[in-house]
């Protein structure tokens, strides 16, 4: 055997077992899969491979091919763990681990046994007893095998009754998927993990991640059904008051990009999370701001109270689902505080309680914990906590009060100064836009869009963006005439202060009324210029208030005009990130002659058919619709798409799209048959 490969092999090995330490392997299910390879791979290295490192033994054939097999599956291993990262799919992670363990311990027990057949001189610490030990050792590591679980389960997926829900249990247990959320990102793993094999065209892969989609889809609807069970009412609860997240009825619904709606510290937590997909539709999200769903809220209300059924606690629901670890220990700190004795010194428990509730903030509550100890005790407790609350999180009126006096100064820094603060502040929480708003800080944030420093043009523009979230302020900026000014950013601004005039734009673009103000103020060819020569983070943003400003038909033909549609087809191209919002754009300008005819012109019928088959579910639905307009308006166009071979992936979408890219599919191949019907040149 060549020493190379020992040592290649030890290597190899001394690095997995440094990673360890990696957070990378500090969640489950990965770390006890690690744990498991890391006992095999400890029993070997120390004992075995460095004692015969230098002996005869390294020659023999057997071993050497045992050592190189050994080798390729601690390498592939590493190599699964490196690439894990919180969002991977935990379903696929553990199929394919749990193989290489597998092959890892095989691999190691082969050694043993030829180490114990041979006849050859062994160093001393490999006695026949010593490699028994370790041998038995290597056989009872034990690890889940919870990837034959899997395949039984897919394997009855295909019957017509599939698996039972004592089995889904086991293996949501075996993956950690804990909860609904986790059990929908899962799902959402999946899809974007189908999506990146199916362009590398691996055929066998993209079907069993097909089955390990069907299989979770399946897990999620047991949920839900257990989850209905549960409930303590005996009136059903109406679909749409539940969050799709949390299963639970709602007490903030919000609306997201999407239109779906969902409990506000559910679907915050799944942005915090990175995820920027609807967690119902799975369409990406143009933004992620959340709107209050006022009129659900008041449906709630009135069918709690038509039906006798209290409204659950917001706290202690949102602490039990988004935040487990704390939940228990929380409502134990808010017992004892309730059945306070007086032996117990209230000041104390309030520390103790905010503390451990808000330990980043320990510092400050010591501060007022000893204002606290001179409280006298005919103080009422709901008057201590709110006094407490109160210093802990201070109102910011009185600082944005003296933020918003300093936007009127003359001096260029003492301005620059109070937007970077504002800007700060804005981006915290909604009380604080809403306080800065209340404060008239809008209309002196519009004027400084024409200021000659760039810094404080770029807080002015992002502190208005941020505002913008909220309804009542998007109308107080427009009314405040900001579309100018914020025109005036897109020609003149930083690349920042660009990417966040754009977003802004989209942001106020949400109401009907403002798409029409927005398209005849002369915003679309600056929009447009971002979106052909911006950086890529202002190419999104573009995008997103054009397909936002599409929507309104009369701006249609303006963004045709302005050259939209070339720099669209150019970001077909899946190198550039954008292919959704491309096509999103080019579906929706497709509806006109003039979007249709550039379409044609400037290549993007071929691109748009490779999207249909190698794209987004939410690409493929959009491109499709694209190519239906494009067809069923022109002959000439419709001869491109059949030459360029789009039936067979329109009949696979067809099949297995979403509703809305079936139904578009359908019509499409329908049009095909009646046009080849009355055509038969074509």
């Amino acid at each position: 055997m060549e020493m190379s490969l020992l040592e290649t092999l030890l290597r190899d090995i001394s690095f997995f077992l440094k990673f360890s330490s990696s957070e990378n392997i500090n969640s489950e299910p990965v770390q006890k899969y690690y744990q498991g390879a890391e006992e095999i791979l400890k029993v070997l290295k120390p004992i075995i491979l460095n004692a015969i490192f230098d002996s005869e033994i390294t020659s023999d054939e057997v071993l050497s091919k045992a050592f190189e097999e050994l080798g390729v599956s601690v390498e592939e291993l590493l190599q699964q763990f490196e690439r894990w990262q919180p969002l991977s799919s935990k379903a696929y992670f553990v199929l394919q681990v749990e193989s290489l363990i597998s092959e890892i311990r095989n691999s190691c027990l082969d050694i043993f046994r030829v180490l114990k057949s041979s006849h050859q001189h062994l160093p001393y610490e490999l006695s026949s007893a010593s490699l028994e030990l370790h041998l038995q050792k290597i056989k009872h590591v034990g690890y889940e095998q919870t990837s034959t679980v899997i395949k039984e389960a897919k394997r009855d997926q295909v019957g017509n009754f599939g698996p039972s829900s004592e089995i889904l249990l086991r293996i949501a247990e075996s993956l950690s998927l804990n909860s609904n959320m986790e059990i929908l990102i899962e799902a959402v793993a999946l899809e974007k993990l189908k999506e990146n094999t199916a362009q590398a065209k691996k055929v066998a892969e993209v079907e069993c991640i097909d089955q390990l989609i069907a299989l979770i889809t399946h897990m999620h609807h047991c949920l839900f059904l257990i989850k209905q069970s549960q409930t303590c009412s005996s009136v059903p609860i109406p679909l749409d008051f539940i969050c799709p997240l949390s299963l639970e009825l709602m007490t903030d619904p919000v609306i997201v990009a999407s239109g779906q709606t969902y409990e506000r510290a559910f679907i915050k937590k799944w942005f915090d999370l990175g995820l920027t997909v609807c967690p119902k539709t799975r369409q990406t999200l143009v933004h992620t701001f959340l709107i209050p769903n006022y009129t659900t809220k008041a449906l709630i209300v009135n069918w709690c109270e038509s039906n006798n059924v209290k409204l659950p606690d917001l706290v202690e629901s949102t602490l039990n689902q988004v935040y487990p670890p704390c939940a228990t220990k929380v409502k134990k700190l808010v017992e004892d505080l309730k059945s306070t004795s007086n032996n117990v010194k209230l000041p104390d428990l309030v520390e103790s309680t905010l503390n451990q509730v808000y330990p980043p903030r320990a510092t400050k509550v010591k501060k007022l914990v000893e204002d606290l100890k001179s409280t006298s005790n005919n103080v009422k407790l709901p008057d201590l906590v709110e006094s407490t609350l109160n210093q802990v999180y201070p109102p910011c009126a009185t600082k944005v009060k003296k933020l918003v006096e300093d936007l009127k100064s003359t001096s260029t820094y003492t301005q620059r100064v109070a937007t970077a603060e504002l800007r700060l502040l804005s981006k915290q929480n909604r009380d604080n836009r809403i306080i800065i708003a209340n404060c008239g800080a809008i209309s002196l944030l519009v004027d400084l869009l024409h200021s000659p420093d760039t810094k404080t043009q770029e807080n002015a523009v992002t502190t208005l963006l941020n505002l913008s979230n909220i309804d009542n302020n998007k109308k107080a900026i427009v009314d405040a005439n900001a579309i100018e000014p914020l025109i005036h950013v897109l020609q003149t601004g930083s690349p920042v202060a660009k990417e966040n005039s754009a977003a802004t734009l989209f942001s106020l673009s949400i109401f009907e009324i403002n798409k029409a103000r927005i398209g005849r103020s002369g915003a679309i060819r600056p929009l447009v210029d971002l979106l052909g020569n911006g950086t890529p983070r202002g190419k999104k943003d573009a995008a997103a208030a054009l397909f936002n400003l599409s929507l309104f038909h009369e701006n249609k033909a303006q963004i045709v005009q302005a050259d939209a549609v070339r720099y669209l087809v150019k970001l077909l191209d899946p190198a550039a990130g954008m292919v959704d919002k491309a096509v999103a754009g080019l579906a929706s300008l497709a509806t006109t002659f003039e979007g249709r005819t550039a379409i044609g012109q400037e290549g993007g019928i071929p691109l748009l058919v490779e999207v249909v088959e190698l794209g987004s579910a939410r690409g493929k639905a959009n491109a499709t619709a694209a190519l239906l307009q494009l067809c069923t308006n022109s002959s000439r166009f419709c001869i491109m798409v059949l030459q360029e071979g789009a039936v067979p992936p329109l009949v696979a979408l067809s099949q297995s799209g979403t509703q809305r890219a079936k139904e578009k599919a359908q019509a499409l191949l329908s049009y095909f048959q009646r046009h080849y019907y009355r055509h038969r040149h074509f």
